[in-house]
């Protein structure tokens, strides 16, 4: 279903939690997709690299699609992943997506084997040539092939249904090559929350499907909001907490990390795709410890009262 909805601003990365014994915990995942719509983001994105698409089955990424927009209604965007080992599963995927309602696909080059750019721009082409809805580019370099800027910049450029690209890779060039030479309207989404603040000072973003916003998004949206506004004061202290919050989620696999958050918080369980050694039971311990504290000032430094003037 297509809505002609704009693609843009603070967009939150979904994590599907998990019950022990590895089912979704479908009641979390709605909690969760409420407490970010009532939080006021732009949409959900469900199915990427935070929801661990790469170990959900094709029913529980319809499933998810179709509880977001759900809960989004007619107020918001919901994007989804068709990441996938091959374009006809990426294309099923996609097609599931669009009965259940999203409004975009995002769509990560084939994983685990290595493969070049021509194969990835006959990859993208034949996708886009399947799909009834705005594709973005998911260039996501970690975890599956990277699209290099000219590839990325050709096909957003040709008609079609690649109309932009959510960049995870954390560097800005493409970004930037898109922002100089157009298109114009070209979607240009930050997708590594470490350069958020960079793209914003610099105005090359249209948006950001974010991680962090999943589990802390009166941190992204008070990040957003201050960059939009001007207020250079708020927007330092927002980027501020979330540099020192990148430095502690740092030392683990995503979305680990993210999941902490979310058991600390009440959005749901921290459901880890692996065992946890003794070590990293200390670690998330030594986690808890530091997040609870850290929060609680950083909520007082973002609700913080305008000056009086």
């Amino acid at each position: 279903m297509s809505r002609n909805i704009s693609i843009g601003g603070v967009i939150a990365a979904v994590l599907l939690p998990r019950e022990t014994n590895g089912r979704p915990d479908w009641d979390s995942f709605e909690a969760n997709c409420k407490f970010l719509k009532a939080q006021g983001v732009a949409g959900l994105c469900v199915n990427g690299a935070t929801g661990e698409y790469a170990g959900a089955t094709a029913e529980e990424r319809g499933r998810a699609v179709s509880i977001a927009r759900g809960v989004m209604g007619s107020d918001g965007l919901v994007v989804s992943g068709a990441g996938a080992t091959s374009w006809v599963e990426s294309v099923r995927l996609a097609q599931d997506a669009e009965r259940n309602g999203a409004d975009a696909h995002l769509v990560p080059a084939p994983h685990f084997f290595p493969y070049d750019q021509n194969d990835l721009a006959e990859f993208y082409r034949k996708f886009a040539e399947s799909v009834h809805l705005p594709s973005l580019i998911y260039n996501l370099p970690a975890f599956t092939g990277g699209v290099e800027k000219e590839l990325a910049l050709e096909l957003i450029r040709e008609p079609g249904r690649i109309v932009g690209i959510k960049d995870s890779s954390g560097r800005l060039d493409i970004l930037e090559a898109l922002t100089a030479g157009g298109p114009q309207d070209a979607v240009r989404l930050v997708g590594n929350d470490a350069v958020l603040a960079e793209a914003l000072q610099l105005g090359i973003c249209g948006g950001a499907i974010s991680g962090v916003a999943c589990v802390l998004p009166e941190l992204t949206l008070g990040l957003w909001h201050a960059a939009k506004s001007g207020d250079a004061v708020q927007f330092g202290l927002a980027s501020d907490l979330l540099n020192q919050l990148l430095v502690e989620l740092g030392p683990w696999p995503t979305p680990w990390g993210l999941k902490l958050v979310a058991e600390i918080r009440g959005l749901g369980p921290a459901s880890i795709a692996l065992p946890l050694s003794a070590a990293r039971l200390r670690q998330a311990e030594r986690f808890a410890s530091w997040f609870g504290p850290w929060w609680a000032a950083a909520l007082e430094t973002l609700e913080a009262p305008e000056p009086q003037s």
